[in-house]
């Protein structure tokens, strides 16, 4: 029987850390490489980015800009670096001695380690199970295990099927996943990506209504910028466990306020006795609140 792989968030890894990100959406892929990268600056690592694109450094790094990030003066002091090799007939041969060069000079230019970010084309791939990645990413485990090397090996779930995935997925120590956005003893609250939102995981009361708070506005923020469904909020409340009247409350505000922008909070995985609440309050009818389809059986 298959065992899944470990999920890790990228702001808890260490030094020898070997990831896989799979990611479906190019909003999942820059959030956590951007939180993978800025994290090594603040520790002290330089910050690599092997690409197959030969556009400016300063254009494919560009999303770090949305994080606070001045992305032209960290590339012209070196502490983030764009190597274009991928691109290239045989870019994958002799990698890890690249790796292993770039981890032994960012220690001897002073830097705490290296942070390697890996995004391979699908064509430099062949077959069921592309044999030249294979042997790539075995060959760059030693180096990360013998130096104070991080690696993120970015792989885009649209372009390889998921046997391939597995095959590449059993070369890491587990896959990547993004910062959780709270956690406390009762709640963690996550980014989804496929579709985009939140999920809610735990109880939600007035010890952490805020942060749930937070969370909304900033999910509201980030789709207001996207094309598709602007100012449509999504929170998945499947494995939510308790919420007090005082969230619901919040999330009744947070739906008539994305309404009066066009647009409206999408509740879903909505547990039959938050259903009945919401029917006896009449918050179910409100507009810009809608609590889906499933969960007709609360009066069973």
């Amino acid at each position: 029987m298959d065992t899944a792989p470990a999920l890790l968030v990228v702001g808890e890894m260490r030094p020898g850390d070997h990831l896989l990100l799979g990611y479906a959406t190019d909003e999942e892929r820059e959030t956590v490489l951007a939180a993978f990268l800025l994290d090594g600056l603040a520790n002290g690592h330089r910050g690599l980015l092997l690409t197959a694109s030969d556009a400016p450094p300063g254009e494919l790094l560009g999303f770090l800009r949305r994080e606070g990030c001045d992305v032209s003066e960290e590339l012209a002091a070196c502490r983030l670096k764009v190597n274009a090799r991928l691109g290239a007939p045989g870019g994958l041969w002799d990698l890890d001695e690249l790796v292993r060069r770039e981890a032994e000079q960012a220690v001897a230019d002073g830097y705490l380690g290296l942070r390697v970010a890996l995004e391979v084309p699908r064509g430099q791939g062949e077959g069921a199970a592309p044999k030249g990645l294979c042997d790539t990413e075995r060959l760059l485990d030693p180096v990360f295990q013998s130096l104070p090397v991080l690696g993120l090996c970015q792989y885009d779930q649209r372009a390889y099927d998921r046997h391939e995935l597995a095959s590449l997925g059993a070369l890491h120590h587990g896959r990547a996943i993004a910062d959780h956005i709270w956690q406390d003893e009762l709640l963690r609250i996550t980014r989804t990506f496929t579709p985009p939102g939140l999920a809610l995981r735990g109880e939600v009361d007035d010890s952490n209504v805020t942060a749930v708070a937070r969370a909304l506005r900033g999910e509201a923020e980030r789709a207001a910028d996207r094309r598709d469904a602007p100012h449509r909020t999504r929170l998945d409340l499947r494995d939510l466990t308790f919420i007090d009247v005082c969230a619901l409350r919040l999330l009744v505000f947070t739906g008539l306020g994305l309404y009066a922008m066009g647009g409206g909070l999408l509740l879903d995985g909505v547990a039959p006795h938050v259903r009945r609440v919401m029917r006896v309050t009449g918050w179910d009818r409100v507009p810009g609140l809608d609590m889906g389809g499933d969960g007709e059986s609360e009066d069973s």
